[in-house]
């Protein structure tokens, strides 16, 4: 039996008009049934030159409540390939210059989060496990010590199946994909960046890269940190000082 496939989104591949991501949007996803959702996410990945030092989300199965926002996938899924193929795409939306048929690389992967309350059968979780564990790299999402891991051997995230926001409910799909990005976590104080951290780099960088910040926000994705972080930041659209 088809099984029905979201896309579980926590930045800018949902709002994000450059490196092919309309393209994916367009030919992947239901983009009139965007939902949003709870998530356990915070400002956490510190990124490099692309973005002006500043940084990006993660999953953290220790933060406060944020949101996120789930998307239909155009496709259902019958087979293990049919899901490979929905997961390969996600990674290339993320990561334009990903080689053929690649999910992972050292900063983050694409993870799967099966419905507890829906029967998926066993040999796609089997088939979805073994591609993982030829995929060079995948896993290496770091959390703190008090955390655990956030991915499993085979490939499933380790966080609650998510409730929408305006019901509580939970969302209705057989399966969720998302992908994973590795937290700057201190190993001096172990920990994640804090408000100052965060809002310093932005404030630091050009207003393109606080963007991404604005548009999450536009876009129904929030953290905990929000509040703090908006009253730190330099008005949107003011370059820096």
């Amino acid at each position: 039996m088809p099984l029905s496939v979201g896309i579980l989104i926590i930045g800018s591949l949902i709002w994000d008009e450059k490196r092919g991501r309309p393209g994916w949007r367009a030919n992947r996803l239901d983009t009139t049934s965007v939902k949003t959702v709870i998530a356990p996410i915070r400002y956490g990945r510190l990124s490099g030159k692309g973005r002006g030092f500043t940084y990006t989300m993660v999953f953290s199965r220790s933060t406060g409540p944020g949101r996120a926002v789930v998307v239909a996938c155009k496709r259902s899924v019958s087979t293990a390939a049919d899901l490979s193929a929905e997961a390969e795409a996600l990674w290339k939306a993320e990561q334009p210059g990903a080689g053929p048929g690649r999910i992972a690389d050292y900063w983050g992967c694409v993870a799967l989060l099966p419905n507890p309350d829906r029967t998926i059968p066993e040999d796609m979780l089997k088939s979805w496990a073994d591609r993982v564990k030829r995929e060079a790299d995948y896993g290496t999402v770091t959390q703190t010590k008090a955390e655990g891991r956030l991915i499993d051997e085979n490939g499933v995230l380790l966080i609650d199946w998510p409730n929408l926001l305006e019901s509580g409910e939970p969302v209705q799909f057989d399966l969720l994909l998302t992908t994973a990005n590795d937290p700057e976590i201190s190993s001096t104080k172990p920990g994640y960046p804090d408000v100052s951290q965060i809002v310093s780099a932005w404030n630091a960088a050009a207003i393109e890269h606080a963007e991404y910040f604005w548009r999450n926000t536009d876009n129904g994705i929030t953290t905990f940190q929000d509040d703090e972080i908006r009253a730190g930041l330099r008005p949107r659209q003011q370059e820096p000082v």
